[in-house]
């Protein structure tokens, strides 16, 4: 190999390493930005939790079947064939196959509700 080839060649991956180092730093900006977003957001939540806590609310947001309208989010997902627990969320049940790990996230202390 040439010389001038493996000058070159040297060149074209210093400047890939180069735009690498580049697109990494943005990245590290953006998630930082997000992970600062985020936890401004869990303090504002937590804040607004307690001075609704003060103000005597109570989460009366609950369907036919005694579960909360997340619960009942969860349980519309599973029904339409995804997994909701933390093993395998999001992905598809196979031949809608039951799994423990969903019924626990979706009922906890509730009893199993008849499949529709």
């Amino acid at each position: 190999m040439a010389e001038k080839d493996l000058y070159d060649e040297f060149e074209t991956i210093s400047n890939q390493l180069n735009n690498l180092n580049d697109r990494l730093e943005s990245l590290k900006e953006q998630l930082s930005k997000s992970l600062e977003e985020k936890e401004e957001l869990e303090m504002e939540n937590h804040n607004l939790r307690k001075h609704l806590e003060k103000l005597g609310y109570e989460d009366k947001d609950y369907g036919a079947n005694g579960l909360s309208t997340s619960r009942l989010n969860l349980e519309k997902l599973y029904r339409k064939g995804f997994h909701v627990c933390q093993q395998f969320y999001g992905s598809h049940r196979k031949e809608d196959e039951e799994c423990v790990f969903c019924y626990g996230v979706i009922y906890g202390n509730h009893e199993k509700k008849s499949k529709k």
